[in-house]
């Protein structure tokens, strides 16, 4: 008997022992992957350490820098201690493009990304004149493996600052496309790597596997193209083009940059040289060849334009850029390069027109391999202007054209082209205005309607504010079906700017408490509607997907919540890509908020879109209904949010103190039953109310700040309710810490505390057991989010990454918070107890509060079904685990309950099978 307690508690503490060793080793490895992205001193610090423990570590031995590298550079020795970690162009980390590497990596350009990046960590001059001797690393990002993982290469070197070449040797860690761990030798080389670099200059190169064609870690060449940063001059003399771009002097008024403040221009122009759409000629439908200034993508004319900034210099105010064309409308999030499709460019801003002028050049003799890639034929022109007026026909934010100086008959040719933005990206930009033109269609359609109406004693939506822009359901007679979204462009005479608009007003905006009821309003609508063609038996199996955008402009009435306006839509599908395309303008546009009610955070909308056209007209179409709903002013939703959070908060922490002082109160009057209640689930309990108190000053004093910056006059009353709260949180922690030195203190005296002492160790073996697989989870599902964001080159920042996964590990401590009576119950099957120790106030009473976050949160979660459906985000303050996780939580808390219930009633084995149960007393019985 006294032998099998020692080996089950030494087999358990084993185990965990397993599980923390394994836990640390899974950190220790995630660590080096997030400071790898980290740019700060202690990371890079941390990283360096991490890096020289890794497999291949002893790189620098493995293979022989004279046997692949003695040709390109002569090897040397460093004369001095000094080092850095830029040289020539290159600034220390640079980014490229590849193409090839099969075996290894993704051999083609896909639309992921086939970029890689290049990190020196030490750069150090040697005896020979203008060698240089380089250690870094490679770090490529598309391999096979199913979770893409990173092929990366420890290398060292030396460079040449006559020659521009750069050799370098070493080994690395990379996956097969079976997924095995190999571990490559490769030979890296760049040519016309100098002190500095022009417009012409493209530092190209190539990875050579040193491995034998038939060895398992061996991949095929991979070519290389880099643009350093570093040393920049630029190239062209825009004095000798301007005759170039005379004829792009529209007189339209444009936006003047002169005025932006200094370090704004660079933010500014590439904030808003984002995606374009092409507009060709009509001649390209025909399959003319003349409309770019290379072959089409896969047979079609790409439909858009996107720029991606190398360098920009504020002084200056020059920039230089790749400009890609593409057939996908979204920007990607991850850098991808291809040459047949992508041009090189220098601007400068011409403060007198008001325009940004691009040279722009090729990237030729592209073939399999990029070695030979060079960048020329710099007879490309291209132009941007950004209007100082928008209206409801032209709501682009930018425009431009672009052109070639080569005449019809030379080779590469092409016709001009124009492009606009997508949409309206220039907020904040000084002098940007709209300016309405519909007025006598909105005085005859909708002017005359809202007048006669007038609701007293009802509030709306304030057209100062971030209500009116709003997400929507659309359906019509047609069985035509889907959704879209409506925002503001302009309301008065201020674009809109979503969550900021009210900071951006002047001050005497701000003093008018109730604004003009009737405000002008302009708006882009975007609907996207699904027609099924194949039905049966009510199943849709298919559907043609159309897509509507409207540039609308109108009156909204704040008295009644009638928004009223007329609007245009562009004819042709979405796929249209040519210049003057038709608009339909006879639209018209009717919503309705309905009134704010005491205590809500939004109301819902209806409304219609139809056409005023009658019934023969072709362009006539089925009226739309729109249901919609919207939320109030962020500020006024937030401190009701966090007024109810205080509730919440100020109502569990008030019945835990009445339920702990009720089980006080039992102990007292039953001091028997304290050695049986369970030490581990009250140090649980009373560190789940000690540690809110720990970080509450803190919490307080940022609500303090934000509260009263949003709204002053509120911030003393939100104060008092942080005080109260806290106040009640430090009597419910007291009680708790009063419960556990009573407990503590009598299991001490008992005359069978080393039974209990036996029990209570197992208990804390196997929930430390529990709890530690549990933190071990949540931190794999953490490492596996964050090891594809790095895979896919999802750069978030590290902090913002330690913020999501403090946020996980919070909602985990409130699981275990959650299953408080866990170590109870197994402390009860421990010691076989029989004894009462829990009233039923206590127990009950505290499963009660548990509940109460959950089913608040599923009360939000059924509630805002409407709001997920219309795509309108949830507040994660409201609702933060889905209705599937609140009801398991619900389920498992009653459980937990029960099992207690039932076990104070019979003993501690009553929830073991029979079988089990069996086993355990014919065991005693042996053993006695």
């Amino acid at each position: 008997m006294s032998m099998k307690p020692s080996i089950m508690i030494q087999i358990c503490k084993l185990t965990v022992f397993f599980l923390f060793i394994s836990f640390s080793a899974k950190y220790v490895s995630f660590a080096e992957i997030v400071f790898e992205e980290s740019n700060d001193d202690e990371s890079k610090a941390f990283q360096s350490a991490m890096t020289e423990v890794n497999v291949y570590s002893e790189s620098e031995s493995e293979v022989a820098y004279s046997d692949y590298c003695s040709s390109v550079v002569p090897e040397s020795v460093t004369n001095s201690k000094a080092y850095t970690e830029s040289f020539g162009a290159f600034d220390g980390y640079e980014t490229g493009y590849y193409i090839g590497g099969n075996g290894i990596l993704n051999p083609k350009i896909n639309t992921i990304s086939n970029s890689f990046t290049f990190e020196t960590r030490y750069v150090s001059k040697t005896v020979a004149d203008g060698v240089w001797k380089i250690e870094g690393s490679l770090m490529f990002y598309e391999s096979y493996h199913p979770i893409p993982s990173p092929f990366h290469l420890k290398l060292h070197g030396f460079w040449s600052e006559f020659s521009g070449n750069l050799c370098m040797v070493g080994t690395g860690s990379a996956y097969s496309k079976q997924g095995n761990l190999l571990t490559p030798a490769a030979v890296f080389r760049l040519r016309n790597l100098r002190d500095s670099s022009n417009i012409t200059t493209l530092i190209t190169g190539t990875l050579e596997s040193l491995s034998s064609s038939d060895g398992v870690s061996y991949f095929e060449p991979i070519s290389v193209v880099m643009f350093p940063l570093l040393n920049y001059e630029y190239t062209f003399d825009f004095r000798e083009f301007t005759h170039q771009f005379s004829g792009e002097r529209d007189g339209l008024k444009n936006l003047a940059f002169n005025e932006l403040p200094s370090r704004r221009f660079c933010s500014m122009i590439m904030g808003n040289l984002n995606e374009f759409k092409l507009q060709y000629t009509r001649d390209c439908s025909s399959g003319k060849q003349t409309c770019l200034p290379f072959v089409r993508l896969n047979g079609y004319l790409p439909h858009f334009l996107s720029f991606s900034s190398i360098r920009c210099s504020e002084v200056e105010r020059r920039i230089r850029v790749l400009i890609e064309f593409r057939n996908t409308s979204h920007v990607r999030k991850y850098p991808s390069f291809n040459p047949n499709t992508t041009l090189i460019g220098e601007g400068t801003w011409d403060d007198r027109e008001n325009q940004l002028f691009v040279l722009v050049c090729r990237f030729l003799d592209i073939g399999e391999s990029w070695s030979n890639a060079h960048v020329g034929d710099c007879t490309t022109r291209l132009s941007f202007r950004f209007p100082a007026i928008l209206s409801i026909r032209e709501t682009s934010s930018a425009m431009g054209q672009i052109w070639t100086t080569k005449t019809a008959n030379d080779s590469g040719y092409f016709d001009r082209t124009i492009f606009r933005s997508t949409g309206n990206h220039m907020v904040g930009v000084p002098g940007l205005k709209y300016e309405y033109t519909e007025f006598n269609r909105v005085k005859n359609l909708c002017l005359r309607k809202v007048q006669l109406l007038r609701n007293k004693g009802q509030s709306y939506p304030s057209g100062h504010s971030t209500d009116l822009k709003f997400d929507m359901l659309v359906k019509s007679s047609e069985n035509k079906s889907g959704w879209g979204s409506a925002d503001p462009l302009a309301i008065g005479n201020q674009l809109y700017k979503p969550y900021l608009f009210l900071m951006d007003l002047p001050g005497t905006m701000l003093e008018r408490a109730v604004p003009a009821r009737l405000m002008n309003v302009s708006y882009e609508v975007s609907i996207t509607l699904q027609t099924p063609i194949d039905v049966a038996n009510g199943v849709l199996f298919s559907y043609i997907e159309e897509k509507v955008e409207i540039r609308a402009e109108g009156i909204y009435d704040s008295e009644t919540g009638k928004l009223c306006m007329v609007g245009c839509r562009k004819l042709g599908s979405d796929n249209q890509v040519f210049e003057n395309a038709s608009v339909d303008c006879e639209i018209l546009l009717n919503f309705e908020f309905s009134p704010l009610k005491p205590n809500q955070i939004g109301g819902y909308i209806t409304g219609s879109i139809e056409t005023t056209r009658t019934s023969s007209d072709l362009l006539k179409f089925d009226r739309l209904e729109v249901y919609s709903i919207y939320k109030t002013d962020q500020r006024k939703s937030s401190i009701w949010t966090t007024d109810h959070e205080s509730t919440k908060v100020l109502l569990s922490n008030t019945l835990m103190c009445i339920f702990v002082g009720l089980q006080l109160y039992y102990v007292q009057n039953n001091p028997n039953v304290l050695p049986s209640i369970s030490l581990v689930m009250l140090v649980i309990l009373t560190l789940g109310h000690m540690v809110p108190l720990a970080l509450d000053y803190e919490t307080l004093r940022s609500n303090k700040q934000h509260w009263n910056m949003v709204s002053p006059h509120n911030g003393g009353l939100i104060e008092l309710n942080e005080v109260i709260v806290t106040v009640v949180m430090v009597v419910a922690f007291l009680l708790l810490l009063r419960l556990l030195q009573l407990t503590a203190s009598a299991r001490s005296r008992d005359r069978n505390r080393k039974s209990l002492l036996f029990a209570e160790e197992m208990t804390l073996i196997v929930i430390a057991f529990l709890y530690a697989a549990g933190a071990k989870f949540t931190l794999l599902v953490a490492m596996e989010k964050r090891r594809l964001d790095v895979a896919l080159l999802y750069f978030s920042s590290v902090e913002s990454w330690y913020h999501s996964i403090y946020n996980d590990f919070k909602s985990y401590a409130g699981l275990i918070l959650d299953g408080f009576l866990l170590p109870q119950i197994l402390l009860n099957m421990f010691s076989k107890s029989k004894q009462k120790a829990l009233s039923c106030s206590f127990y009950i009473g505290t499963t009660f509060v548990r509940l109460l976050p959950h089913a608040y949160d599923l009360y939000c979660n059924l509630n805002s079904v409407y709001y997920s459906m219309l795509q309108v985000s949830v507040s994660p303050v409201w609702c933060f685990v889905s209705a599937a996780w609140d009801v398991t939580i619900f389920w498992g808390l009653l459980l937990l309950a029960a099992i207690i219930y039932l076990q104070q009633k019979f003993d501690g084995h009553c929830i073991l099978p029979s079988r089990l149960r069996q086993l355990e007393s014919y065991s005693e019985e042996f053993h006695s």
